[in-house]
């Protein structure tokens, strides 16, 4: 029945889910201590600890109702940007988690003390999610009704009045999802020119070349 859970994800939704219970739980249980993947510049160009470039988005703190909350709704949000949106399309998918996590790593400076950031790729997903679907109708608890455009800031205002550490985490990520968005929707329409998102498939391409 778990697998065939897994199974019902799209691959790439499916990859993070995956690798985000197995670093979260490994670390819960001792095997794996946070201080070694948190994201630090530092480490990073001086050390060479480049396996840090990915590894802060896995990881959401104590595991808890908010750990649980961030996966949620990445892989809820996320399957249905892959399913729909990026159907058939899962290399262009890719490349925007990746362009998404490059910004996500420059905005960092603004938020020097955050040393994990899969709060802000979640939020990413479900304004890019909210874009996308914007006129979609969303029930919350069978009272609330509320558009998809809405979504993230409905989100963003419960973190602020519940306190929530992670507030500065959840803007960086709608920030980063905001250009992801323009790169891949509203750009190309203005300049009449191809998709900029694929950054990083150009880069492969002149590796191969």
């Amino acid at each position: 029945m778990i697998i065939d859970l897994f199974n019902s994800f799209p691959p790439i939704t499916r990859t993070f889910l995956i690798i985000s219970i197995a670093v979260n739980l490994l670390c819960f249980a001792g095997y794996v201590k946070p201080i070694n993947i948190f994201l630090n510049y530092r480490l990073i160009i001086e050390f060479h600890n480049y396996w840090r470039l990915l590894s802060h988005v896995f990881f959401f703190g104590q595991i808890g109702l908010k750990t649980l909350f961030y996966i949620f709704f990445f892989i809820r949000y996320s399957k249905s940007l892959e399913l729909f949106s990026f159907r058939n399309r899962e290399e262009d998918y890719f490349h925007l988690l990746l362009t998404g996590n490059s910004i996500i790593f420059l905005l960092k400076i603004f938020v020097p003390q955050a040393s994990f950031l899969g709060p802000s790729i979640t939020f990413m997903i479900i304004y890019i999610w909210g874009k996308k679907n914007a006129q979609q109708l969303i029930n919350l608890i069978d009272i609330l009704h509320i558009k998809g455009s809405s979504l993230p800031f409905l989100l963003m205002v419960s973190s602020y009045f519940m306190k929530q550490r992670t507030l500065k985490l959840d803007v960086i990520g709608m920030i980063a999802g905001h250009f992801c968005y323009y790169l891949g929707e509203i750009y190309p329409r203005l300049a009449g020119g191809q998709v900029p998102i694929g950054f990083f498939k150009k880069i492969k391409q002149f590796k191969r070349n």
